[in-house]
């Protein structure tokens, strides 16, 4: 058997010598790799399984939506250039009579030919079969309703399609790549026991709506490369009579557009929150080699002067850091699957793929491992150099000891006023600047880390109470199928109930500045409104401008429009009308990317005066119910909002969405902060532990001993508050803009309970550490801590 090499013999005791410090540097890494390789993996694994459900169900590259046009025109839409498949469906709101339904539940009817040939938004069955073609009242209903509302194959569901009675039956559940992500219409967030999706063979879809060889809802697939602006002309001049809107591409789509942003935020979180643990692992790797390499001056001066080459001697610290990395890495790769694996069955239950598979992928792995090999490197690279630099005559002489001179340094100054094992401690403090900078940091990077994770729960709850509480005052909104004049508003007001009401109008618009161009909603509100207000992040409501256009900060970064400018606004629907409007202001807001107008002001734009689509109602509680049975018995409202279920469904998300994830960073976060007390901790014995037994030769009892050791690091940890607490508000301000999405802002809020929290979390880590290695104290061996190193 082939003996160790000496070299290695010697980095496998140092390694098992360092075991402390060592082991809070595997886990430090470990946790961020953890991270990197779980948001990496899981990043790769949902575009993947989004990718694949696109390509096998079909879905559309864009979509139209008509009032009514006859179903010859699918012929020429086909003929098209850059025209793959296209498929023409009657569409209808639906009211569903569930008996253990307190409000009423809305959906959208779509109609279904051949579902095995169907050409465009194939859905997938999950359970039951397909309605037949003759049938006139089957239909398959969405998975995410049936599954909220506890329904199965074979239930009843009285609707209302039209103001007809129908009483349907379901015969199957079923999704469709455009449903992954299902909201009922004026909600952002979904409400699956609220809004249903039902397929019902065209047919009879086609009688119900009185939508016989007509449809209106048109799906499109593309060319590879082509964008569905090159047929806006084309499909202008087709289908502009029968009162076509523009044609919506897929990132406009709710569905697609929400599962797009939850990509981009995935890959934020892999590049911002992994390198804070991975340069804390890497900042106690470099101090526990540094401070190695101080301790074994005489044996790497030995090692040199018996033959051995500065490059090998080198190599075996470098090695040491090798072996941390190694298993910190092995740490990682497990954690990340694991974190993966949870993720995907997360992310399962909000997005309704077929599958969701947790895949690392070689490239999540290998990042992971590069990102270990890059933090040991970065970690060891000064103490390698100082190997590397000490002469053999060099490291064998002691070093200097350092000059603690009696006269006006701030040393002495800073000492004289104390006992003398207070002044033992402040000497070591003040007289190696150096290495008490490098405890504070760590232990400030710990807190930068808790102070961090803990922002995104606070912004989420912060983003829900602007929203909720500031801006939207209301009890319940209203949509109407189609804009109607104040008539229809104010039979709205006079429904059972309402004691308050107002009226708004919004209208899908593309929106043309500097060059760019973006399609996004144009809300028209009253100027003084007091339900539904624009309140920016805080806090401060922005009154609508009959002048000119309000923007959301999203919304004027991607025109690059600043207040002043002029933007050109076509509207999509309607009279199509085309018209130019100065920017008045942009308001920072936490959800929405529109612009915002007077509500006159927009009607007059349109060229359809005192026209309304929506109305924002505050209700009698007493009188509830007895409104929300008018709303079923309304034919023209199509969308029914509720501000209290619709937080409690956005509260619900976050929860158990953000939320956890939230709660496995902090979770992590402490982890690091106990790694980090304890690395402490053991460094500053081992470095102290020759004094300690001095002082204990001296007289000094263990009490006083423990007493130079505690109070050093609890200074240090002290001085380590306010930068920690500081750079972790900073982080966390910027981490809560790089989760920014196309929709949603969260705001950075100061906190003093986040602060209170992170500093009881690192008081206890460091109190914890600073007691177990206190019973290493009890255990100093005298005699072998003041031997001679010779």
């Amino acid at each position: 058997m082939k003996r160790l090499h000496p070299l290695g013999m010697k980095m496998l005791r140092d390694l098992w010598r360092l075991r402390a410090q060592g082991g809070a540097v595997v886990l430090l890494l470990g946790l961020g790799i953890g991270i990197l390789v779980g948001s990496l993996g899981m990043h790769l694994s949902l575009g993947k399984a989004r990718d694949d459900y696109y390509r096998e169900s079909l879905f559309a590259h864009a979509q139209v939506n008509l009032v009514r046009a006859p179903r010859r025109l699918v012929a020429a839409v086909a003929r098209l250039p850059g025209v793959q498949a296209v498929d023409a469906r009657a569409a209808a709101p639906v009211v569903l009579d569930l008996p253990e339904a307190t409000e009423p539940v809305t959906g959208r009817l779509l109609s279904l030919d051949d579902p095995f040939t169907t050409p465009v938004n194939r859905p997938w069955l999950v359970s039951g079969r397909w309605p037949r073609p003759d049938a006139r009242d089957e239909v398959v209903v969405n998975q995410a309703f049936m599954d909220a509302r506890g329904l199965q194959v074979g239930a009843l569901l009285p609707a209302t399609i039209r103001g007809g009675r129908e009483r349907l039956r379901v015969v199957g559940i079923a999704n469709s790549p455009e449903f992954v992500f299902v909201n009922p219409p004026g909600d952002l967030f979904p409400q699956p026991e609220r809004y249903a999706v039902l397929w019902m063979p065209r047919r009879a879809l086609e009688r119900a709506a009185d939508m016989d060889g007509a449809f209106n809802d048109l799906v499109i697939r593309l060319a590879p490369g082509l964008r569905i602006e090159a047929l806006e002309p084309a499909l202008e001049a087709l289908l502009g009579r029968y009162g076509a809107q523009r044609p919506r591409g897929r990132e406009r789509i709710a569905s697609a557009r929400f599962l797009d942003q939850e990509l981009d935020q995935l890959r934020t979180m892999a590049l911002v929150i992994p390198p804070a643990f991975l340069a804390v692992a890497a900042f106690l790797l470099n101090v526990s080699l540094t401070r190695l390499v101080e301790a074994e001056r005489s044996n790497i001066g030995l090692l040199k002067a018996f033959g051995f080459h500065p490059g090998e001697v080198a190599v075996a610290y470098l090695g040491l850091a090798a072996a941390l990395a190694g298993l910190g890495t092995m740490l990682g790769l497990v954690l990340g699957q694991m974190l993966g694996e949870w993720m995907a069955t997360l992310y399962l239950e909000f997005y309704k793929l077929p599958a969701l598979p947790f895949e690392m992928g070689l490239g999540a792995a290998l990042a992971g491992a590069g990102t270990g090999v890059l933090a040991a490197v970065t970690g060891s690279l000064s103490a390698v150099r100082r190997v590397l630099a000490l002469a053999p005559a060099q490291a064998l002489a002691p070093p200097p000891p350092p000059a603690f001179r009696r006269g006006p340094g701030l040393t002495e100054s800073a000492t004289r006023r104390f006992d003398a094992l207070t002044r033992v401690v402040l000497r070591r403090i003040l007289g190696f600047p150096r290495r008490s900078l490098t405890t504070i940091a760590g232990i400030a990077c710990a807190l930068v880390l808790l102070v961090l994770s803990q922002s995104f729960p606070v912004g989420v709850q912060r983003l829900l109470d602007i929203s909720f509480s500031l801006s939207r005052r209301q009890d319940v909104s209203l949509s109407l199928a189609e804009a109607q004049g104040r008539d229809a508003f104010r039979a709205l007001a006079r429904l059972p109930g309402v004691e308050r009401a107002e009226a708004s109008r919004a209208v899908e618009a593309i929106f043309h500045a500097n060059g760019r161009r973006t399609d996004e909603a144009l809300i028209g509100l009253p100027e003084k409104p007091m339900l539904e207000r624009l309140v920016d992040a805080d806090g401060r409501a922005w009154p609508a401008r009959e002048d000119g256009l309000l923007l959301t900060r999203s919304l004027a970064g991607k025109l690059g429009a600043q207040p002043g400018d002029r933007v050109r606004v076509e509207l999509v629907d309607g009279q199509r009308r085309s018209f130019d409007l100065p920017v008045v202001g942009v308001v920072p807001v936490t959800i929405g990317s529109s612009a915002y107008i007077g509500l006159e002001a927009l009607n007059r734009a349109a060229g359809e005066p005192q026209r309304v689509n929506g109305a924002h109602l505050r209700l009698d509680g007493s009188r509830y119910r007895a409104f929300n049975d008018a709303v079923r018995e309304s034919p023209a409202i199509v969308g029914v909002s509720y501000v209290g279920l619709a937080r409690a469904s956005m509260q619900k998300i976050f929860d158990e969405g953000a939320g956890a994830m939230s709660g496995i960073f902090i979770a992590f976060a402490v982890l690091m902060a106990v790694g980090v007390a304890y690395a402490t901790a053991s460094v500053t014995l081992a470095e102290q532990r020759r004094d300690l037994a001095t002082l204990q030769v001296m007289g000094y009892g263990r009490r006083e001993v423990s007493y130079v050791l505690m109070a050093e690091i609890v200074l240090l940890s002290l001085a380590a508050l306010p930068v920690g607490l500081f750079a972790g508000h900073w982080f966390s301000m910027a981490f809560m803009q790089a989760m920014a999405t196309d929709m949603f802002t969260f705001p950075s809020v100061f906190q003093p309970a986040t602060f209170g929290t992170a500093t009881l979390i690192i008081a206890a880590a460091i109190g914890t550490a600073v007691l177990v290695v206190r019973r290493e104290v009890d255990r100093i061996n005298l005699v072998e801590s003041l031997k001679s190193r010779e």
